[in-house]
């Protein structure tokens, strides 16, 4: 079984915790990306180039990729195109974005007296800060985010196994650069060091934002290579390795390939989403509201709605899991009073015919006038600029015994 073999690739990490800081590079040498890895594998030990060809291997008998789900599930595969999820990590020689900051040559960040210069070349984006590290330069590696809101860029050298979050990200709502979200802790920094071009990152910190925003990544045990990470969410990231599947199918027997991934209560569901989406296991206690409103599962477990209706609600209860987001607020509203319909007591006695999600789910902003619903749904007199991840549980809120 897949993930039987999969287990024994998770074994003990190939690099040791200590690695090198990401290194400061020479003038660009004219390699292009993939160049680059494919020198770095060839130059790997035998030992791990024989594993780095057994996960190939793996991930080829085992994962059909998202075009081969569209031969008999076209609705949902044009849904998924629309979708975010399709587009959650670009490399940077596919992106546009690196034409245009290449065109715009420089750019002035807002905290620090400094200037990033970018150049291309050899497929590459290229960034320099003359002033403070002469003479080196850090080639951007991958875009992480849809675009819908904002992409963030990160670098990763594959021969140290670290790299650096860049400390500028592109903002769609202001079609420009900004500071990088939660950068102005790192206002200061070392001259000459990586730290002048953003948040160093270590294999553990690369691995992390990788998994949340590509189908696959090769586990702890095989280097970090760009060529090894299937890119975006797609089709198997939710539904688990399914060539077996697609080869079935042709032979008729389409049904014979369980999913190895099945989501057949709300918690199941709600795990899932929360593996990147985040609940109470991976936020931080001290989150603030405007920090908060981008952990959807976090809200949504607290309400009442989740609360009291177990095995009902899930975020598909809502959304349809493999298109965009839904602005038709009708629509939305009508699934409000599916549960919150005739009998009297559950009408809104501030507004019954007003709109349940601007009361109920409020937008707040989150960063850069980047703003998102909070999805824990409770009465508006609740609401404080004091709440936090310590002080609002669900004993707390409005709905229940303990609330206002």
């Amino acid at each position: 079984m897949l993930w039987m073999v999969w287990d024994a690739f998770q074994a003990t990490p190939m690099m040791a915790d200590a690695v090198p800081r990401m290194a400061l590079s020479a003038a660009p040498s004219g390699a292009s990306p993939a160049d680059v890895s494919r020198r770095f594998a060839e130059n790997l030990p035998p030992r791990i180039q024989q594993a780095v060809a057994g996960w190939n291997q793996l991930i080829s008998a085992n994962f059909a990729g998202d075009q081969a789900c569209a031969e008999c599930h076209e609705k949902e595969y044009e849904a998924h195109l629309r979708s975010g999820h399709s587009r959650t990590l670009t490399r940077i020689d596919e992106s546009s974005l690196a034409n245009k900051l290449a065109e715009t040559r420089h750019y002035q960040d807002p905290r620090r007296d400094q200037v990033f210069e970018f150049s291309q070349t050899a497929g590459s984006l290229w960034v320099r800060d003359a002033a403070n590290a002469s003479g080196v330069v850090v080639p951007v590696t991958w875009l992480l985010g849809s675009g819908t809101h904002a992409q963030t860029p990160i670098a990763i050298d594959e021969s140290t196994q670290s790299g650096v979050e860049l400390r500028w990200s592109y903002f769609a709502n202001r079609d420009q650069l900004g500071l990088t979200p939660d950068h102005e802790r790192f206002d200061e920094f070392a001259v000459g060091t990586i730290e002048c071009f953003g948040r160093p990152m270590d294999a553990a910190d690369m691995r992390a934002c990788l998994g949340c925003h590509s189908t696959l990544t090769p586990p702890p045990s095989l280097p970090l290579i760009n060529s090894l990470v299937v890119a975006n969410v797609g089709c198997e990231r939710c539904h688990g390795p399914r060539k077996k599947h697609v080869e079935l199918a042709h032979l008729g027997h389409a049904e014979e390939a369980k999913p190895m991934l099945r989501y057949e209560t709300a918690e199941t569901y709600m795990d899932a989403c929360s593996t990147c989406h985040r609940d109470e296991s991976s936020v931080k206690p001290d989150a603030t509201p405007n920090e908060l409103v981008r952990f959807q599962p976090y809200g949504i477990k607290r309400s009442r709605c989740y609360l009291e209706s177990p095995d009902k609600m899930t975020c598909s209860t809502c959304h349809d899991p493999h298109d965009t987001v839904s602005h038709n607020r009708a629509v939305s509203i009508d699934q409000c009073k599916q549960c919150h319909g005739d009998a009297s007591s559950s009408e809104c006695s501030h507004q019954p015919t007003g709109d349940c999600i601007d009361c109920h789910m409020p937008a707040v902003e989150w960063t850069s006038g980047i703003a998102f619903h909070d999805h824990w749904i409770r009465i508006p007199d609740a609401f404080s600029s004091d709440d936090s991840a310590a002080d609002l549980t669900a004993s707390d809120s409005p709905h229940n015994n303990g609330g206002k």
